[in-house]
């Protein structure tokens, strides 16, 4: 990772150098179209990515998305040549890497000392290739000693779950560089919660709440917390994410993250993440004010293409590490939740019908399936989130339309209703547009209003003064 030489786009040995190799995990998912020549593209921009840039984009350590973007759109069936015009499109904006520090050995006895200093990212990788090197494929007994390391985890499940979602794809395509990668950018993230998920506070969410044996559900604690006295505390500011306000979004989220309860049982935590999962769609699709054109919320929106991952984590990781997984996941979706001001939901009636078009039918091109069109659509999308979404969306599908929904766990347990993945898709790829993207935090709100076409939103979303200044009429 000299992070020095710029490769040429007919220089295969960038692989090797690498050690870049894309399996697949039987959970992903897999368009068909992906042949020799995709495989073999995908795995040298990968190289190429992992030789020539940073994890982070910059030193305020905002996230690189490149393969991200590539091994969603090449799942999906994207061509050799999408996959180029993906990788010069972002390449361009992404940090070189960094040579190692050089006389600084990371090891298994003393990598805490290097925890959260960026500096340090190379080393980190180097010294997670070799503990996977060392586990002869058992790639997940090296991510459950490090992801949950007390230490590390915090820093894990911070930066809108970013370090997860990287280790989420090399997991899902058998990835070793990638794993490192992300073990390493996990190491190295700046904390995002103060102290939410440190051990003691996090003993205690998983807990749960003394005085409760059957938890609330999500759609129950979302509703509570809109009335809760600390939500009153969040004030609208042109930068949503103020100290004080992130402070009073932190103790609320952990108030309520209580109350939601995980049995320790495979089949448990397989419906409360349905329930998890739905829930995150729902409030996704319903957040804009009746009148006004689609938004979609930047951090609702994290937590629902992160949430493509939970069955691929689950499958690598031992029952105790699942549950908890769960809980510090829930934590995160109602602290964005609390951000946005705990905004009311506005239900769509079409968010709700029932899709009859479902996305294991797309096999079948000329079956007319509306699905195949969503997915050309998010392949040629230029914003690194689209095609995310669309995954996310195509996943909870295809479990929905199975047997496995949650059970209530009472009469008085309210579960999400139904999600039209189809229709959050097709909001999706239709409304956003990279070309209305800013840098700054107040730009981010501006609005693009050719075609109707915007970016995601980032303002808090419970107050007037965000629909007064953001909000596009119909």
């Amino acid at each position: 990772m000299a992070g020095l030489d710029i490769h040429s786009d007919d220089d295969y040995s960038v692989i090797d150098k690498a050690g870049m190799a894309l399996s697949h995990n039987p959970l992903g998912l897999l368009l068909p179209g992906v042949d020799p020549t995709t495989h073999r593209e995908a795995v040298r921009l990968c190289a190429r990515d992992y030789l020539e840039n940073h994890i982070f984009i910059n030193d305020k350590q905002f996230h690189s998305h490149l393969n991200h973007h590539l091994l969603s759109v090449y799942s999906m069936g994207g061509s050799a040549k999408r996959l180029q015009e993906i990788f010069d499109i972002s390449n361009s904006q992404q940090r070189p890497s960094l040579a190692m520090v050089s006389d600084v050995n990371i090891t298994a006895d003393n990598y805490t000392e290097y925890l959260v200093k960026e500096e340090y990212y190379p080393n980190f990788v180097d010294f997670y290739r070799r503990e996977l090197a060392e586990s002869n494929g058992d790639y997940n007994s090296v991510v459950a000693k490090y992801f949950f390391d007390p230490h590390v985890f915090p820093l894990a499940m911070s930066g809108l779950l970013h370090p997860f979602i990287q280790l989420g794809y090399g997991l899902e395509f058998k990835c070793e560089a990638i794993i490192a990668c992300a073990l390493a950018q996990a190491s190295t993230h700046r904390k995002q919660f103060s102290h939410a998920l440190d051990s003691e506070t996090f003993d205690e969410i998983c807990a749960g709440d003394k005085g409760s044996d059957i938890g609330l559900s999500l759609l129950d604690i979302l509703d509570r917390m809109r009335h809760d006295t600390i939500t009153a505390g969040i004030t609208y500011d042109e930068d949503p994410y103020t100290e004080e306000n992130r402070a009073l979004s932190q103790a609320l989220a952990i108030k309520y993250a209580k109350l939601w309860r995980v049995e320790h049982s495979e089949s448990a935590v397989k419906e409360k993440s349905m329930e998890v999962v739905s829930a995150i769609a729902l409030v996704y699709g319903s957040l804009t004010r009746p009148g006004y054109r689609p938004i979609l919320e930047f951090g609702v929106m994290h937590n629902l293409t992160s949430s493509y991952f939970l069955p691929i984590f689950f499958e690598a990781l031992p029952l105790d590490k699942q549950v908890r997984l769960l809980h510090a996941y829930v934590f995160t979706f109602i602290y964005i939740f609390a951000t946005k001001g705990c905004p009311p939901l506005y239900i769509p009636s079409e968010l709700t019908l029932t899709d009859t078009h479902r996305a294991e039918s797309v096999e079948e091109s000329s079956s007319g399936n509306p699905w195949i069109e969503v997915f050309d659509k998010a392949i040629a999308n230029n914003d690194m989130h689209v095609a995310k979404v669309v995954r996310a969306l195509w996943r909870l599908s295809l479990l929905m339309a199975f047997p496995t929904q949650p059970k209530a766990v009472n009469k008085g347990y309210e579960l999400p209703p139904y999600i039209n993945c189809l229709y959050l898709a097709r909001i999706t790829v239709d409304s956003i547009d990279l070309s209305t993207r800013r840098d700054s935090v107040t730009d981010k709100l501006q609005l693009a209003t050719q075609g109707g076409r915007r970016n995601w939103d980032h303002g808090v979303l419970a107050f007037d003064e965000f629909w007064a200044n953001y909000g596009q009429a119909l």
